[in-house]
């Protein structure tokens, strides 16, 4: 195994990464000034689980590609599934609906078993740019999303409160833009950086920040429960 080259991992940091991971730090410090009762809010805990998990996985994948080590893996498996997952679960803690609920679920065991019998089969590996998974998660986010934005036109108890002030409108919207916006990325990423490699570079950007400025709403959802605790100032409700 060749020597770890930490130069050529320090020259390959960005905005991104260091983004990404000062997001997460924030958000943990402001989850560490929850009470107990606050940090039970599920919505709270799977906030801090995406931007702690977003951070760690983009951090390690940056890594191994410095050592010009595979990382497709790592995405694969952290972005394609494990986020994905809990993208789905925190927009089903937004639903009012039993019954909307239980479709996401469904979504999820669906998602996973079709995930499973791709990999199973041969037709997709571990390792490769994985649009596949890409496609079928996005899809089903964008469904998920619907759901939320049915039951906002639609249910008695969001046509009486200001969607703008609450924490499941942004949270969803953020969700929303992320994946509609990069999902036709990632799908063509391996053709762009195989044939048009300054094409890719530019449009590889847009999903970046996306996944920024998602990642930055959610961390504002932890604060927000922390500032209307503390100043007795609601700005968004969580």
């Amino acid at each position: 195994m060749d020597q770890i080259n930490l130069d050529r991992f320090y020259e390959r940091l960005n905005y991104y990464p260091l983004s990404l991971i000062g997001i997460a730090l924030i958000g943990l410090l402001g989850y560490s000034l929850l009470s107990a009762a606050q940090r039970k809010n599920e919505a709270v805990r799977l906030s801090l689980g995406i931007v702690v998990l977003v951070a760690s996985y983009e951090f390690f994948a940056g890594f191994l590609a410095s050592q010009k080590i595979v990382n497709n893996w790592v995405y694969n498996l952290f972005n394609s599934h494990v986020s994905a997952i809990l993208f789905f679960l925190l927009l089903r803690s937004f639903l009012k609906r039993k019954n909307h609920k239980k479709w996401v679920s469904l979504l999820i065991v669906f998602f996973l078993l079709i995930s499973l019998i791709l990999h199973s089969s041969g037709f997709v590996h571990y390792n490769d740019s994985g649009e596949y998974i890409l496609f079928l998660n996005s899809v089903l986010m964008l469904g998920c999303c619907g759901l939320y934005f049915f039951e906002l036109m639609t249910l008695d108890e969001f046509l009486e409160i200001d969607p703008l002030k609450e924490f499941s409108f942004w949270a969803t919207t953020a969700t929303l833009f992320y994946f509609s916006s990069s999902f036709m990325i990632y799908i063509s990423y391996e053709y762009l950086y195989t044939h048009h490699l300054d094409i890719c570079n530019m449009v590889i950007e847009i999903p970046r920040n996306m996944s920024i400025l998602s990642n930055f709403l959610l961390c504002f959802g932890i604060y927000s429960v922390l500032i209307s605790d503390r100043f007795q100032i609601e700005i968004i409700h969580v």
